[in-house]
């Protein structure tokens, strides 16, 4: 059996392992055993994945055509003038935002999996290892994840500004995955630390909806770094900016590459390079101590939350009308709440569904007051919110509990229909609508009640696209049915079209405003009315 390339390259590495008093032969043993199996099945450590018979290799492949095409779309930022400091900046705020959420989206699970515990934890292998072993098992799908991402531009790059641009650009990929794995692994160890049990599950979750707030403001703190004019764009140095680590990037390609030699440029450009490595070896010296902590994610401590409140309670009476249907839609809202690995899978986005809506209003606020942009037609980027959709339906295909899916088939259900509308109706009410509601609240104190109408169109336009995405998301399985290694590889590319119709239902809305200003809105509602009734009657069939 041929060996993996990657063992190969630690090979050559063993002597810094040594030094950081990782017993290397063990770790390879480990880390061989990982990527073995990751060829064998389909990886963890990414969101599109299926069982299938396909040569090994190609699985992983096919899911990194996302980062690809963000490659892609970062190339011509390549090409904007000669100020390094500023391009380099933007297309280093690009990549390691999409790092850093694929870490929380993706990589999450892999860094709190408790399975190496229990399988490895009884034989001679101290917890620094086994730490290091997870760890360079995260970072080469990380540098495969950055160097499909950042290739592009690397190459422009080269072509562009010569060799030495080309590997400061690779050092600098490397160095953002370091960033990357240790500031998620800091949070991460902190809510250990303070937190157990259901508690600890719980408080996981919201800090991956922070974080997702704190990674969309950290790119946006780079575009206002920098004073843009029509003719010429400036750094304007605060204290703030030596903690965003996409200018420590793009100051280092403006002090080595541009020439640039000024006090603000070197200073930046050393610390991109000096903080990385001395997080890492922080990182290191704390592994034993996470390896310790994430015991607690397998013990069962204090009580477990069984029960829903009053208000879903109420909800699924309003919304449910049979009592069949209920039952479902309590089903389902019970495992969306209990199923810890359900959460680190949609909780991400629905973090992200909550951010972009904000992130496109800051970009509007440039030269504007609160007043003028309250004024305008912002409040369209609350449609951003209806992305959480199709992403959460197609993660109701799957369980952490997947084996208690034969009750679909022993149970005496009257009407199949049930199932889904019940876990539907669960999901719009469990994950779209607090979402939604925190956006509506801030929308209207920002552009006041005039658009309370807009906001009815949106929330009926949910409810049809719930269905829409249902059709392509959990057509042909009953919910929570498979285990999580078995998402299709085309999982990316059916969510990717549903977002583009989301966006027509958008531009739909933004035509009947233009084309029939005042009663107009009210007749779109009228008709989305109209189309979900007839929508959730006959979009949800299904043979028995």
């Amino acid at each position: 059996m041929e060996e993996n390339f990657f063992l190969k390259v630690l090979d050559r590495l063993k002597w810094m392992f040594n030094h950081m008093h990782v017993d290397y032969p063990v770790m390879r043993k480990v880390l061989a055993a990982k990527l073995l199996m990751d060829a064998r099945r389909t990886p963890v450590v990414l969101g599109s994945r299926a069982r299938n018979k396909e040569k090994e290799g190609n699985l992983f492949l096919k899911s990194l055509w996302v980062y690809a095409l963000t490659g892609l779309f970062i190339v011509p930022i390549n090409f904007l003038g000669s100020d390094y400091l500023f391009k380099m900046s933007l297309v280093f705020s690009i990549i390691l935002f999409m790092v850093m959420t694929a870490m929380i989206a993706d990589f999450s699970a892999v860094l709190l999996d408790t399975r190496d515990q229990s399988i490895l934890g009884t034989k001679p292998i101290d917890s620094r290892t086994l730490h290091a072993a997870k760890t360079v098992h995260i970072c080469i799908y990380l540098i495969l994840l950055t160097g499909t991402m950042g290739l592009p531009s690397a190459i422009v790059g080269l072509m562009r500004s010569g060799p030495l641009f080309f590997l400061l650009f690779l050092l600098n990929l490397v160095l953002i995955d370091l960033i990357a794995i240790s500031c998620t692994t800091f949070i991460y160890l902190i809510v250990l630390k303070f937190f157990d049990g259901e508690r600890l599950k719980d408080v996981i979750n919201y800090v991956q909806i922070f974080l997702s707030f704190a990674i969309a403001i950290g790119y946006q703190l780079v575009i206002r770094a920098f004073d843009i004019t029509v003719s010429h764009i400036s750094l304007s140095l605060s204290w703030w900016q030596f903690f965003v680590p996409p200018l420590w990037f793009g100051a280092m390609t403006e002090w080595l590459i541009g020439g640039h030699h000024e006090s603000q440029f070197i200073f930046l450009g050393i610390l991109g390079f000096v903080a990385p490595i001395v997080l890492i070896l922080i990182y290191h010296g704390f592994s034993a101590s996470f390896e310790r902590a994430i015991i607690k994610l397998s013990v069962q401590t204090g009580k477990s939350r069984q029960k829903l409140g009053w208000f879903n309670r109420f909800l699924g009476r309003l919304l449910c009308r049979k009592q069949e249907e209920r039952h479902f839609f309590r089903f389902a809202s019970l495992m969306m709440k209990q199923d810890r690995m359900f959460k680190l899978k949609v909780y991400p986005s629905l973090g992200m569904s909550l951010v972009f809506p904000f992130i496109f209003l800051m970009n509007g606020l440039q030269g504007s007051s609160l007043d003028q942009l309250g004024k305008g037609s912002g409040y369209y980027y609350v449609y951003f919110s209806l992305l959480l959709i199709p992403t959460a339906l197609f993660m109701l295909n799957y369980s952490s509990a997947y084996k208690g899916a034969w009750i679909y088939g022993t149970a005496p259900i009257a009407n199949r229909t049930a199932i889904f509308s019940g876990t539907l109706k669960a999901a719009l009410t469990q994950l779209f609508l607090p979402v939604f509601l925190i956006l509506s609240i801030l929308f209207l104190l920002l552009f006041h009640w005039r658009i309370l109408p807009d906001l009815i169109a949106v929330l009926l336009t949910a409810s049809i696209f719930t269905v829409i995405s249902y059709r392509y998301c959990l057509n042909e399985a009953f919910p929570f049915s498979k285990p999580f290694d078995a998402t299709p590889t085309s999982g990316n590319m059916m969510i990717f079209f549903l977002f583009l119709i989301a966006g027509l239902f958008a531009a739909g809305h933004a035509v009947i405003r233009w084309a029939l200003p005042g009663y107009g809105i009210f007749i779109y509602i009228a008709c989305l009315l109209v189309a979900n009734v007839i929508v959730w009657k006959t979009g949800l069939k299904k043979e028995s």
